[in-house]
């Protein structure tokens, strides 16, 4: 095996608020006088938008313009609203009182318009969300100011995790599920040492995971260099910063004595090229090794997710349009890459069939779930709902079985947004957003 080239993490630095990062294209890159690469930096950069707006980036400038409905019933036509059935054409229509003018027939009592951010009903935990049957809320925590990402360690006390920061990022406590309250101080600086104190061109990502008493969270860089950052909980002082260029998003993956963060990158250590890489936590040193490659066809990286029971969930973006795509693998083909040191086709796994974009995805259980939608000409991610696929593997050695879509949370407009996806054991944690503030919500399968 390749072992990583590790750097030891200096000392903590000062609290800094919390940031966000480019969720579309693994290599992120922005001009000098750039005020975002996305929607979410102006998020970290203004704060929430004005009730019934929504941030835009558009030519690298923040504005704001009126939150967008996603298409319902028709509201604004009315089933032929203005052309009651043949009303200009009833025996003497023309004579019968008012019989071109039914009372406002064109006009339904502010059919169009009715319903808005301003004027819908919100629900105190989910908000305009709809859960779907099957599943059941279980509580719920405010999320504090700016969040960019959370991870929760393994029950049944679940201690939570976030990472806070813009060109800056730290790791903070928040204490134990549902009694969230951040540290005083951070425990750990994202940044390495010679990335600190920059004012542009730094993107921490939006992802942070648990694994074996770490928590590993990535940044990258203008021009797509990046490093991903290990935070040892036991032993502070054995934290460390490894090079992972164009890093995306990881997930953390264990079979028998085998530890490893599964990293969805451009390389790795001195390891080089699309694809998913693992940092082997359990190997003394920690070891740098490429688990799976990429198509020619992929455009970039994508997104990672690992179930309770070991199947992998690992994507990448394709041109033209860089949607993103996602395939499952059993556990006995990750370990086997791992201890052969020979990466698997990533394409030749079952491939799950989303249906549309998504733009995050989470364990949840024995399956994984991801947040569908599609992007607008604005780069503003636009969310139809979030799914569930069952998963399980390894009946047939090597084999996945993957389980039809189920919705989780359907989106009726865009006044409530689901800010991310993380699991608490084998819940769903839901960030959510509106007007009355951003909380996580624990969702559960119905038992």
């Amino acid at each position: 095996m390749k072992y990583a080239d590790v750097k030891r993490a200096g000392a903590r630095t000062k609290s800094l608020m919390f940031a966000t990062a480019s969720l579309v294209l693994a290599v992120a890159t922005t001009g000098c006088g750039s005020e975002c690469v996305d929607v979410y930096d102006c998020r970290n950069e203004n704060g929430p938008a004005p009730a019934g707006q929504e941030w835009t980036c558009a030519s690298e400038k923040c504005e704001t313009r009126p939150v967008q409905q996603l298409p319902g019933e028709d509201a604004g036509t009315e089933p032929d609203a203005g052309t009651e059935p043949d009303a200009g054409t009833e025996p003497d229509a023309g004579t019968e009182p008012d019989a071109g003018t039914e009372p406002d027939a064109g006009t339904e009592p502010d059919a169009g318009t009715e319903y808005t951010c301003e004027t819908a009903p919100y629900d105190p935990v989910l908000g305009t969300l709809q859960l779907q049957a099957g599943f059941e809320t279980a509580g719920s925590a405010p999320m504090p100011d700016d969040v960019l990402a959370v991870a929760v360690t393994p029950g049944p006390t679940y201690a939570v995790y976030a990472v806070q920061g813009g060109t800056s990022a730290d790791v903070y406590s928040l204490g134990v599920w549902p009694d969230l309250t951040p540290s005083a101080s951070p425990l750990f600086n994202v940044l390495a040492p010679e990335d600190r104190g920059a004012t542009s061109g730094i993107f921490p990502n939006h992802f942070l995971v648990h694994g074996t008493e770490r928590l590993l969270a990535g940044y990258t860089k203008s021009g797509g260099a990046g490093t991903v950052s290990l935070y040892d909980i036991a032993t502070p002082d054995n934290s460390s910063y490894v090079n992972s260029p164009g890093n995306m998003s990881a997930a953390a993956f264990t079979s028998g004595t085998t530890s490893a963060f599964l990293i969805n990158s451009m390389g790795l250590s001195a390891i080089n090229g699309f694809g998913i890489y693992a940092l082997v936590t359990s190997a003394e040193p920690m070891a740098s090794v490429k688990v799976a490659d990429f198509p020619e066809t992929a455009g970039g990286n994508g997104f990672s997710a690992v179930a309770n029971n070991g199947v992998s969930v690992l994507g990448f973006v394709v041109p033209p349009d860089y949607s993103n795509v996602v395939y499952a693998v059993a556990p006995s083909v990750v370990s086997a890459a791992l201890s052969s040191n020979t990466p698997f086709a990533l394409d030749a796994q079952p491939q799950i069939d989303v249906g549309s974009d998504f733009n995050a995805a989470s364990a949840f259980g024995d399956g994984v779930v991801v947040k569908r939608g599609a992007y607008d000409d604005s780069w503003q991610f636009i969310t139809t709902d979030v799914s569930r696929y069952a998963l399980s593997a390894d009946a047939t050695p090597g084999e996945v079985v993957i389980g039809e879509r189920t919705p989780v949370l359907t989106l009726v407009d865009q006044c409530t947004s689901v800010t991310q996806l993380t699991h608490l054991g084998s819940d769903l944690l839901v960030g959510v957003e509106d007007v009355n503030g951003e909380r996580l919500v624990r969702i559960r399968a119905v038992p």
